[in-house]
């Protein structure tokens, strides 16, 4: 319907979609994304603000260098004090894959839905990524502790880099004992006395454990228990979670800690030896620091939304491209069922 104003002169609309008020009246419409997946992916992410995540550009690799233990000697009157040998060494991850998750929405439906599909879809992705993403750290972080040599163990030698020792692990006497609160908490003592044994300290190392639901909540009910505050690497609080500590370190519940058999992770492939696959269904709680894992990243958490004319549709995508592995595993602890 025309407008007219009194007169009975037709009114001029204006439509400030077109360019230079012709053509598709959409044509200047910017797709907007309101970042919820950043923001879910925070909530959601246990390891997120945890594990470190070096930037890859340039180079498919991130590699770290490890050196070795030096000796001392005492000094003999009129001697010169000999050289001692100092071992380095050097490993690295590849990042060779990229992660998706794309919704397609089709042009008609885009204008005809009465909500936010993007940013319920937003929060899908970030749900998953997170997921996803906290899978695989911990999923290192368990093969980490299962290490019996360093990751720079050099078979030519038949030795580590002097120094550097393996993961720890301790075993449960019974499957029961994982919900028994003063058994768990006895093997969180017996993994924690393998640890320090290697020189690393729990408390001012920053070690996390991580427990599933069912074995989290009984560990509750330990007297020793006690609640507190986890506090990241970068000063802020974990909001909205419940953290409490053992032994002076938080104990976090995550469904993400892998327990059973995966075969397929979207991030194994032939030349990584299918690193992300395993047998985790023995896995009971996970000891971590962020020293444990060698994490970096060629392409960070990125959201997009975009009409594609071919397909009439707009694409809400989200994608990201890292790789993690162990890096020092006497920082990572295992528990385990027998």
């Amino acid at each position: 319907m025309s407008l007219f104003n009194d007169a009975g002169q037709q009114q001029t609309l204006v439509r400030p979609g077109q360019v230079n008020q012709a053509g598709d009246i959409n044509a200047m419409a910017i797709a907007h994304y309101s970042g919820v997946v950043e923001h879910t992916i925070q909530r959601k992410s246990v390891l997120k603000d945890m594990i470190p995540m070096q930037r890859v550009v340039g180079t498919n690799k991130v590699t770290d260098f490890a050196i070795g233990e030096t000796d001392l000697q005492k000094v003999v009157p009129g001697e010169a004090p000999a050289g001692q040998t100092v071992d380095f060494s050097k490993a690295s991850y590849t990042v060779d894959t990229v992660v998706n998750a794309r919704a397609v929405l089709p042009l008609l439906e885009v204008f005809q839905t009465s909500y936010d599909a993007r940013k319920e879809i937003g929060i899908e992705h970030g749900r998953k990524i997170a997921k996803h993403t906290d899978q695989s750290f911990f999923i290192q972080g368990v093969k980490a502790a299962l290490m019996t040599n360093s990751r720079f163990f050099d078979a030519g030698t038949g030795r580590d880099p002097a120094g550097w020792q393996a993961g720890s692990k301790v075993t449960l006497a019974n499957a029961a004992d994982a919900t028994d609160p003063a058994l768990l908490y006895a093997s969180i003592s017996s993994l924690f006395v393998q640890m320090e044994t290697k020189d690393v300290d729990p408390r001012t190392d920053d070690i996390m454990l991580v427990f599933r639901p069912a074995e989290f909540y009984a560990l509750q009910e330990a007297e020793q228990i006690i609640n507190g505050e986890y506090i990241t690497s970068d000063g802020n609080k974990l909001a909205n979670t419940m953290i409490f500590k053992a032994y002076g370190c938080p104990v976090v519940s995550s469904n993400n800690l892998p327990n059973t058999v995966i075969a397929g992770h979207l991030l194994s492939n032939a030349a990584n030896g299918n690193a992300y696959d395993g047998d985790f269904t023995k896995v009971t709680g996970l000891a971590l620091s962020a020293r444990a894992l060698l994490a970096g990243e060629t392409i960070p958490l990125t959201s997009d939304v975009f009409y594609d004319k071919q397909y009439k549709s707009w694409f809400v995508d989200s994608h990201l491209s890292y790789a993690v592995g162990p890096n020092r595993a006497e920082y990572a602890g295992v528990i385990l069922k027998p």
